[in-house]
């Protein structure tokens, strides 16, 4: 397999993975871009990605720039003189003056098996509407959003317990092991699979408002949601003006009135069957197990949840 030189672009630790993997490839990262450092936590520190401090612990070249439009970046990634540019979890848009530099193409890693669920968020999209699969698919990037011609796409099972984070970390494993695949694929310069508009679903980004739970909505639908939040940003519902936050639950068989607590041992009746949370997360406290969460905060039976 032939040295490319490569700039890597990514931000999320979903990319993390497959900057290793390359490195261990002996491809040659000439730089990294990431997006710039942002306040995070309780104490808004400046906070560096997930890709950037990989990048530093390795010694590799990096930046950060707010504005790839920005002649001067444009010129920058010129003169850095790419065969490949590598899109991961970037989150900025990659504008036509770049997308036409590398001399072999741009090319992006996408948690999702393509057409279905192009966008911001195919790994909560494809769990909240109960797909049974999903994947991860290199594409050759073009203007569109996640529209280019298809290179590579491997397959993989969504489990009843997938939440949104166990999810990420086996796609982000599985296009890692899939790279030395897929730089043989572009290396003999194979046509690529263009896709079928036709199939093609969009993962819209998830909103704040979709994250407290309605629970109008089945049980089995609301355990999807719940597990599509899950860690973060966290399904929500509110008691005693806290907010709650519902990590992990389980289905069961008792009915009762949407919203209701219809048990000592906080079962919550849905639009159809029930749930029983397995672990919360209130407002200002860290996760606890259900027994735990009882032991302070009594939810009486009857009491109508928002």
């Amino acid at each position: 397999m032939k040295e490319q030189r490569i700039l890597f672009m990514g931000t999320a630790q979903f990319a993390l993975p497959s900057l290793s993997k390359l490195l261990d490839l002996n491809q040659n990262i000439i730089s990294v871009y990431s997006s710039p450092p942002k306040k995070a936590n309780r104490g808004m520190e400046i906070t560096n990605s997930p890709i950037i401090n990989y990048a530093q612990s390795k010694s590799l070249n990096f930046s950060y720039p707010d504005n790839l439009k920005d002649e001067n970046e444009v010129l920058n990634i010129k003169e850095l003189n790419p065969d490949i540019i590598i899109v991961i979890a970037y989150g900025l848009i990659i504008p036509r003056s770049i997308l036409e530099i590398p001399k072999i193409g741009c090319f992006n890693l996408h948690g999702s098996l393509l057409p279905r669920w192009r966008g911001a968020a195919p790994i909560q999209r494809a769990i909240i509407e109960g797909d049974n699969k999903t994947g991860i698919t290199f594409m050759k990037m073009d203007e569109g959003l996640d529209t280019g011609d298809i290179v590579l796409s491997k397959e993989i099972n969504i489990g009843k317990n997938d939440n949104c984070q166990s999810l990420e970390d086996q796609l982000a494993n599985l296009g890692a092991e899939s790279f030395e695949e897929f730089l043989e694929l572009i290396e003999k310069k194979r046509d690529f699979i263009q896709q079928n508009n036709d199939l093609a679903i969009y993962a819209k980004k998830i909103e704040k408002s979709e994250t407290r739970l309605d629970w109008n909505e089945s049980a089995e639908k609301i355990i999807r949601r719940i597990n599509a939040y899950s860690p973060n940003p966290g399904a929500w519902f509110e008691f005693k003006g806290k907010r709650i936050k519902i990590l992990e639950a389980s289905l069961t068989n008792q009915s009762g009135s949407s919203g209701t607590i219809i048990s000592d041992d906080l079962i919550i009746g849905c639009g159809e069957q029930s749930i029983q949370p397995q672990i919360l997360k209130k407002e200002g406290k860290e996760e606890v197990n259900l027994n735990d969460f009882l032991r302070g905060n009594k939810i009486e039976k009857g009491h109508v949840i928002k």
